[in-house]
């Protein structure tokens, strides 16, 4: 289809800038198009007539729908749920690894078994 409407259409006199004055590419143009718009009008058409539900988004990765949001949704609120809890053992261990450092410097200032640096002791 595209391709006949590429072969059928009449050229311009002068043709447009973006053809740069070369008619097989203007006509590569103007198939590619009408290829994508009619990618683009059957896609929600045939999904909207065939399946009864249009997609919510329409992009380079193709038609997106409101089944595939809900899922996405899910994965996220998972991913995040995942993240919660590791951060939470992080935090513990954090605090498990203060608590070794205050005792150690404790430990540290409190021992008196040797001898000052430059005692005479």
């Amino acid at each position: 289809m595209a391709l006949v409407a590429a072969v059928l259409i009449p050229i311009p006199e002068p043709l447009p800038a973006i053809a740069i004055r070369q008619v097989t590419l203007y006509r590569l143009e103007v198939a590619l198009l009408v290829f994508y718009s009619w990618l683009l009008l059957v896609t929600p058409a045939f999904s909207g007539l065939v399946r009864g539900r249009l997609p919510v988004e329409i992009s380079t990765r193709g038609a997106r729908f409101v089944e595939e949001a809900d899922q996405s949704t899910k994965l996220n609120e998972e991913k995040i749920a995942g993240l919660k809890r590791l951060t939470i053992g992080h935090s513990e261990r954090l605090e498990i690894a203060e608590v070794e450092i205050k005792r150690l410097k404790g430990a540290a200032e409190g021992d008196n078994a040797q001898p000052k640096v430059g005692s005479t002791e």
